[in-house]
């Protein structure tokens, strides 16, 4: 669990947006729990983001699902590595195609459009330093869009940023 105290000054706040996130995953995950407990505020703004990613117009949830998977095993998420493992376990991914993809993310089971996506988005927050115009060009003529370039780079990074928080707070005994 985590090492934070529970934020008695927005908890009626915090069981109204609970009540959203339920709806929505079926619990309060733990990692929002945390989020809640430093700033109601703060659950809200991951709540939209989920929202945002899950109803993108060029870019399947399932892709980001298995960017957060890779990153997530990469840097030893425990929350989201059970959390993302999950999710896809539920859509019918099988655990060898989860598997692959934790080993290397060019294995998302997706067409060539897809993988080139997750691959310069995982790239981005790894080796930003290299990452260039002809990497950016290279997406918009395979079909993406800046803006679809960038909510996958920001959703990588954000995931990147959101994990290490966590495990900053994470009771480690």
């Amino acid at each position: 669990m985590f090492m934070i105290q529970e934020n008695k000054a927005q908890e009626e706040e915090l069981k109204k947006i609970y009540k959203k996130v339920k709806a929505i995953y079926g619990i309060v995950p733990p990692q929002m729990k945390l989020l809640g407990n430093i700033e109601a505020s703060y659950v809200e703004d991951f709540l939209k983001m989920a929202l945002r990613v899950g109803r993108h117009e060029h870019i399947d949830i399932d892709v980001f699902t298995f960017i957060r998977l890779h990153i997530a095993y990469k840097e030893s998420y425990i929350y989201c590595k059970q959390y993302n493992t999950n999710v896809l376990l539920s859509r019918d991914y099988t655990q060898a195609q989860l598997d692959a993809v934790i080993k290397n993310i060019e294995n998302i089971p997706f067409g060539l459009k897809e993988k080139e996506l997750a691959k310069y988005a995982v790239k981005s927050i790894y080796n930003s330093s290299t990452f260039n115009q002809e990497d950016f060009d290279k997406l918009n003529t395979i079909g993406w869009s800046q803006k679809d370039v960038f909510d996958a780079i920001e959703h990588a990074a954000t995931l990147l940023k959101n994990g290490r928080i966590l495990n900053t707070y994470l009771k480690k005994n």
